[in-house]
């Protein structure tokens, strides 16, 4: 039979004593990694829909400044097929547009073509090109190379355009031929889906939509 010794504790003792702080130790270590994880998912998701709110606050101002001097000016939407000097490469299923908008700009110039589109690193892009040629000539062809591009927002999986017909949606437009020639559409609806991510690892997805009203809609 073990006896207690009367300096300290027996080996059996020790052994449980350690077992129990194990167990508290584990359990500890449980309960902050998933606290930990739980304020990563919380960070990630709210910069997540900063990323998405920022990106759709941008495209909105744009799209609200669309216009046409004239029958010949771009508001088009593009396939992947028919875009040659996109740098960075855009994604397959990406929306492509490209338009004439009133908002402000980096040049003395007041109207700015601009083309959005997600790129193949998940990125959503926004190319800008400023020339006078847009104030006082005819818009019939554009330039990607002489382009300037800005990064809206990263972990984007996912850029879709709709466009308003007055009495439904069509998922392309063309101002410079067709039925659509010479018009904006009523209402572009936009939608993002955006993930965010820890340690390289992607983690839930969120889905971001809105519906922006043109105000223009007929010009000539």
């Amino acid at each position: 039979m073990l006896k207690k010794n009367e300096d300290g504790f027996t080996i059996l003792e020790f052994i449980i004593v350690m077992g129990l702080m194990a167990i508290l130790w584990g359990i500890a270590y449980t309960m902050f990694y998933q606290s930990k994880n739980v304020f990563s998912l919380s960070v990630n998701k709210l910069q997540m829909c900063q990323d998405a709110r920022s990106a759709i606050d941008g495209i909105s101002r744009d799209l609200k400044g669309a216009m046409l001097k004239d029958r010949t000016d771009f508001f088009r939407s593009f396939t992947i097929a028919e875009t040659t000097g996109l740098s960075p490469t855009p994604k397959d299923d990406s929306s492509i547009l490209t338009f004439l908008s009133l908002t402000s700009n980096g040049s003395s110039t007041p109207v700015t073509l601009v083309t959005y589109y997600l790129s193949d690193a998940d990125e959503l892009v926004r190319a800008e090109y400023n020339d006078t040629a847009y104030i006082y000539g005819r818009v019939s062809s554009f330039n990607p190379g002489s382009s300037t591009f800005y990064k809206l927002a990263a972990n984007t999986a996912y850029f879709n355009l709709a466009y308003g017909t007055g009495t439904g949606t069509a998922s392309a437009w063309d101002s410079t031929s067709g039925t659509t020639t010479g018009r904006l559409p009523h209402a572009v609806r936009v939608t993002l889906q955006v993930y965010g991510t820890v340690s390289g690892k992607k983690l839930e997805r969120g889905t971001f939509t809105t519906e922006v009203m043109i105000p223009y809609r007929v010009t000539h």
